[in-house]
């Protein structure tokens, strides 16, 4: 084995190690464990071996280098996108910005069908160079790990297609994405007045194959109206669980549907949006270890009201952000941008916006243990920005870029 890489002196090393020692919850400025004059030693599997003040250095592990003046924090981890698709959504937010509904917009054609129809007219190589684009945007951003769905394809051959694509694009400008099946998005139009059949077809052939082939790690259902309902989430849930995968549940965007709770009772690792929860399903949420993942971009773009982030917080939930990057209602890879929105609409503290997109989102994918803080026996993956400290990333209205360190 050889000698341990050293990075450092860094001028300012935030590790989030106690952020990750509360596992997430109540996070304060003090959680994340910012050390001046910082240093970093990596192995030759790209693993953390020891993360202190330079000083403190141990001989034995090496010796400092050239000084790095930059802030150094854990690579932002973006836990909920649909950014694999083509075509776009223009005309949907013209709609929108004369009164038109999201319920109206989808009757009138528009909505996630007519992504649907783009992205099966779509050719393989469209798809994957789209796909590549928009991980570079994230990366740009300071994103090391990124959850993509799939959901804009809806039958078995392009939805195949797309989980294939996503684990070709694994690793693409140093990013890592983890797959969540998603056909529980909408029911497709072969599906019209056929919404049970359709489910039917997910638990007993789509589902179960997914897992056999391991092409995703996640299962995930939009349950609102006109969609999809708790008697749906709960068989699909159980088909997920059978096949393997975890459970991610897109839940009370525009009406509370005790999707939440459900969300809970189901064990999901996460349950997403959650704008219009219960004050009851928040307080189980708090109890339970369900991530509650906030969109604030979707309800900006959409103008809808925003996630009540502090009845989560103050009930001690685990609150993650994501851009929720997709065509229709949030098409941003900006996630430092909802850090921004976390601050000054959501009403969190830096500690806890910055917090949200780290060791948060790394939980909400089941990879805390490697992402999310700079602790040893972690994956090494920074993002390293040239801002004076922390409390400039969500202060610049996401005008901030970053290195990726890996």
């Amino acid at each position: 084995m050889s000698a341990p890489r050293v990075f450092g002196p860094i001028r300012q090393l935030a590790t989030f190690a106690g952020v990750a020692a509360n596992q997430g919850r109540r996070p304060t400025t003090e959680d994340l464990s910012i050390v001046d004059d910082g240093a970093v030693a990596v192995d030759d599997k790209g693993q953390i071996v020891w993360v202190g003040a330079a000083r403190n250095l141990p001989a034995s592990v090496g010796a400092l280098g050239a000084r790095i003046d930059s802030l150094w924090l854990p690579a932002l981890v973006e836990c909920h996108t649909h950014f694999l698709f083509a075509g776009s959504r223009a005309r949907d937010f013209a709609l929108r910005a004369i009164g038109q509904s999201y319920a109206d917009v989808a009757k009138s054609g528009g909505g996630i069908l007519s992504t649907v129809r783009s992205t099966r007219e779509a050719s393989d190589a469209t798809l994957e160079s789209l796909g590549k684009q928009r991980l570079a945007a994230f990366a740009a951003k300071g994103t090391a790990v990124v959850e993509g769905k799939t959901g804009y394809a809806l039958s078995w051959e392009h939805e195949l297609r797309c989980l294939e694509t996503l684990q070709r694009l694994d690793g693409t400008h140093g990013v890592r994405v983890i797959s969540t099946f998603l056909p529980a998005h909408a029911v497709p139009p072969e599906y019209r007045g056929r919404k049970d059949d359709y489910v039917e077809e997910l638990c007993t052939r789509w589902i179960p194959d997914v897992g056999r082939r391991k092409l995703a790690r996640f299962a995930d259902v939009f349950v609102e109206a006109g969609y999809f309902d708790l008697s749906d989430a709960k068989r699909i849930a159980a088909a997920a669980k059978a096949a393997g995968l975890g459970l991610k549940v897109h839940a009370d965007q525009f009406h509370d549907s005790g999707a939440t709770q459900l969300a809970v009772e189901l064990g999901a690792v996460s349950v997403d949006h959650g704008d219009h929860a219960a004050p009851s399903a928040v307080a189980a949420l708090a109890k339970s270890e369900t991530v509650a993942v906030l969109l604030p971009g979707a309800s900006l773009y959409a103008g809808t009201p925003f996630p009540p982030a502090r009845k989560f917080l103050d009930a001690g939930a685990v609150v993650a952000l994501s851009t929720d990057f997709n065509p229709g209602t949030s098409p941003t890879t900006n996630l430092p941008l909802m850090t921004t929105l976390g601050c000054t609409q959501l009403k969190m503290t830096v500690a806890e916006s910055l917090a949200a997109v780290t060791y948060a989102a790394a939980k909400a994918l089941g990879v805390a243990d490697q992402f999310g803080s700079l602790q040893a026996g972690k994956t090494f993956t920074v993002a390293s920005f040239d801002v004076s400290n922390v409390e400039e990333i969500p202060a610049r209205f996401g005008e901030v870029e970053a290195k990726l360190v890996r």
